[in-house]
């Protein structure tokens, strides 16, 4: 009996050890790469530095439109900076909204060792919102992009101090993501479920928070009373049809979907730049500009 407990126990360390080696690239930093500025594009702006929730210093740029009390926080996506979402930057100004942007926790100019794609984020996007209302903003929305969606959507679970969300591309279930990336990489199909499964066990632990349970598809209950709007191609690998549609059933009638044909994972704006931000920004001038 004790040999089998034994054997169980080694078993299982074996298991566990290896679930943590597992997880190190889907919570290691990720340093700037991609450097660009405001000023590129001839807009004024401010760097900026300000905590997240739990005490980590993040690094950004306030944009602001002259006069407005609106804001828009963007939120980039996974192992990336804020910098190639600047592209946005100019039709948000013009129409009158302040712009917000930083670097997540363990990415770019901002500090930290891990992250967690969405979960230990949210403090960061609490964090900005504090930093957004003490520059006078009395109206904030979220724009989040991928990794950056899942934040959006997740703050919205827990924050009140939001008005309107939209997430482009973010994925509504970790395990997918993680399993159809497996694929990608030409792990076996049979295989990539357990390896996702191992990998966000490991990250769990590794970040001492459950990401099982911190997925928007869990949380979508108590998104519902924010307005929100789902970006999503219908080639999108990382967010499966029927996950959106149990998604939009969770929202009571909140969250709207824009799917577009043959685009793949944060393609929409790519088929039509000028529709994709007409469409968002119409969607924020609908739920939260101040009068």
């Amino acid at each position: 009996m004790n040999n089998i407990l034994l054997t169980v126990g080694i078993i299982l360390f074996i298991f566990l050890v290896t679930c943590l080696v597992l997880s190190v690239p889907l919570t290691k930093r990720h340093n700037l790469k991609d450097f660009r500025s405001p000023a590129d594009l001839g807009l004024d702006f401010k760097p900026v530095h300000f905590p997240s929730m739990d005490g980590i210093t993040l690094s950004g740029w306030w944009i602001p439109a002259e006069g407005s009390p609106n804001t828009i926080i963007f939120l980039h996506g996974f192992a990336g900076t804020m910098d190639p979402d600047l592209k946005y930057v100019p039709a948000f100004i013009q129409a009158g909204y302040n712009v917000l942007m930083f670097d997540f926790r363990a990415h770019g100019r901002s500090r930290g060792n891990r992250t967690s794609l969405g979960a230990l984020e949210v403090n960061d996007v609490i964090g900005a919102i504090h930093f957004a209302k003490s520059c006078n903003s009395w109206a904030i929305g979220l724009m989040g992009f991928s990794m950056g969606g899942r934040a959006a959507l997740l703050a919205a679970a827990q924050h009140p101090g939001i008005q309107a969300v939209i997430s482009d591309g973010g994925p509504l279930r970790l395990s997918t993501a993680v399993s159809m990336d497996l694929r990608r990489r030409k792990v076996p199909d049979n295989l990539s479920p357990l390896l996702s499964f191992m990998i966000l066990l490991g990250a769990s632990f590794r970040l001492f928070t459950n990401l099982f349970y911190h997925d928007p598809l869990v949380l979508g209950g108590k998104i519902a009373p924010t307005p929100a709007l789902l970006i999503h191609g219908d080639r999108d690998p990382y967010t499966r049809n029927h996950e959106l549609i149990k998604m939009v059933a969770k929202s009571k009638g909140n969250l709207s979907l824009w799917r577009v044909a043959g685009a793949r994972h944060r393609e929409v704006d790519l088929a039509d730049p000028e529709l994709y931000l007409q469409t968002v920004i119409n969607f924020f001038d609908q739920h939260l500009k101040t009068k």
